[in-house]
């Protein structure tokens, strides 16, 4: 086995028909044959995605969670049992386009220091979505938090124009392609990040393991947007920040704890005024 798609699905019924869609209707597909699996795991969907999964691709391997475990946890589980030598985790609200799969396993195959490579992603109209950005500080989370955007332009990779391969610290884990024997060794997702900041802590282990990870721009990707964490209710979007103050804190210690008004407070505006 070559690859194993790993997907997280929750109530994104028909973005997870589409994705799936396109995964077999690709060009290597065919040549990739018994070579790729894919692999859905279900939070807990009461949208009908199982039993549309069920119908539509009976060839899928599906897991089937009775209640929301989180994006971290369900990605393990499916990459635990990947039989692939690299393993694809890839959004349930993306569309792969031709190239999307062969152009990283063949930079993976080909470059042995790498460990993971990311994708170009485009909105459904064909803008450019940016998806990388460096290591955050802990000034980055205060200019994120406090709107103050403009301030994390380095953060960002505002200046970087996507038309180059480039090393990047942490692509997003929309679409990032791993060695599975790096997961195996970095022990996969830490699963105390149920939602957000597992994919940070994912790149940054792996480049803690010796291993490089790689923008390419020549594989190109559909990405409509964080659809699940759009829905959230007050209760997931308090583990969300949860998860955000468990990394700063980890990394920086104590003076993470001027973090906590300003999470607080955004937690509020987000969650009651939007």
């Amino acid at each position: 086995m070559l690859i194993s798609i790993v997907i997280a699905n929750w109530n994104t019924k028909e973005l997870m028909i589409d994705c799936l869609n396109s995964i077999y209707s690709i060009e290597e597909y065919n040549s990739l044959g018994d070579d790729l699996e894919v692999i859905v795991v279900d939070n807990g969907s009461k949208d009908g995605s199982i039993e549309a999964i069920k119908d539509k691709f009976p060839m899928v391997i599906l897991i089937e969670n009775k209640v929301n475990l989180g994006y971290a946890p369900a990605c393990n589980q499916g990459m635990k049992i990947s039989k692939g030598e690299y393993v694809l985790l890839l959004g349930s609200d993306t569309v792969l386009t031709n190239g999307s799969l062969k152009i990283p396993l063949e930079k993976l195959q080909t470059e042995n220091d790498l460990g993971a490579v990311g994708c170009k992603l485009i909105y459904p109209d064909g803008r450019l979505q940016g998806n990388l950005k460096k290591f955050p500080t802990l000034k980055n989370a205060f200019y994120t938090y406090l709107s103050l955007d403009k301030l994390n332009y380095d953060y960002d990779m505002l200046w970087f124009n996507y038309n180059k391969e480039i090393y990047a610290d942490q692509p997003a884990t929309t679409f990032l392609m791993v060695r599975n024997e790096i997961l195996k060794k970095i022990n996969y997702f830490d699963e105390s990040y149920k939602i957000l900041y597992n994919d940070v802590d994912l790149c940054k282990r792996i480049w803690d393991a010796g291993k490089k990870i790689k923008f390419i721009p020549d594989a190109v990707v559909i990405h409509h947007g964080s659809y699940s964490t759009n829905k959230a209710r007050f209760k997931i979007r308090r583990i969300m920040y949860e998860d955000i103050f468990r990394y700063f804190y980890r990394n920086f210690g104590m003076m993470a704890i001027f973090l906590i008004p300003v999470l607080f407070f955004r937690l509020l505006v987000v969650s009651f005024l939007k």
